[in-house]
Formats: C-alpha cells, sequence, structure tokens
C-alpha cells in the first residue's frame, strides 16, 4: 500500500474514531435543578470537573483557571443565586476560597463518567 493511501486510512480511521467520542457528549441546552444526591470528581485538572447528579453525568468546564477546585472543602453550584442549578450560561461553582465560572457543560454517559473518573484519581 502506497503511502497516501495509507495517510487516507489513517485519517479516516481517526476521524471515525473522533465522531464516535463525539456522539457520547452533549452539549447542555437547558437548565437543570440539581439533586442532593451528587458526586463531583476534581482530579482533572483546574479546567474541568465531573459532576454525577442522580443517573445524570455532566462534564462541567472552567472559564479560565479554577485551581480552588482541588483543595476546596466545600463546593456549591449556583446559577443567578439559585443554589443547586446548573446551566449552560451563568452557571458559577463555588468553594470556600474563590467562585469560579463555568463555560461549558457537556452530558455524558455513564460509562465515560466511570472512565474519566478513572482517569483523574490517578
Amino acid at each position: 500500500m502506497n503511502i497516501t493511501k495509507r495517510i487516507c486510512l489513517a485519517a479516516l480511521i481517526a476521524g471515525t474514531a473522533f465522531a464516535a467520542n463525539a456522539a457520547d457528549t452533549t452539549a447542555l441546552t437547558d437548565c437543570v435543578d440539581l439533586s442532593a444526591n451528587q458526586e463531583i470528581v476534581r482530579g482533572g485538572g483546574a479546567q474541568s470537573m465531573l459532576l454525577r447528579d442522580g443517573d445524570s453525568h455532566y462534564r462541567v468546564g472552567f472559564r479560565g483557571d479554577c485551581s480552588s477546585l482541588s483543595t476546596a472543602s466545600s463546593i456549591e453550584i449556583d446559577t443567578d443565586g439559585t443554589t443547586n442549578r446548573l446551566c449552560p450560561k451563568g452557571t458559577r461553582v463555588k468553594t470556600n476560597r474563590s467562585t469560579c465560572s463555568v463555560g461549558k457543560v457537556e452530558s455524558i454517559d455513564a460509562e465515560q463518567f466511570a472512565t474519566l473518573k478513572k482517569r483523574a484519581t490517578r
């Protein structure tokens, strides 16, 4: 097989894998009122966190750095003064040390949450 065909085949395989991964996430379009049954995974660095709310799973990305998240003793999710409300715009994550603005919220499935959680806690 010549080099051009190999490059095209590799690009096709990579594109298919990317599309399959992208299909597993959906940008949040409406606000969600969160329950008291939450799990927050903070091991993803200062740029994002994982959130499980009952049977729903989310990847929450921050606008800028949220370094206080990794050492916070308390975390509160708030949108326009409403506690435990997660929205695609206007949501803040308050720690006991600072407040971080949420830039992106994606719905993910339980399997993806478990995989990302496992990576984050290594």
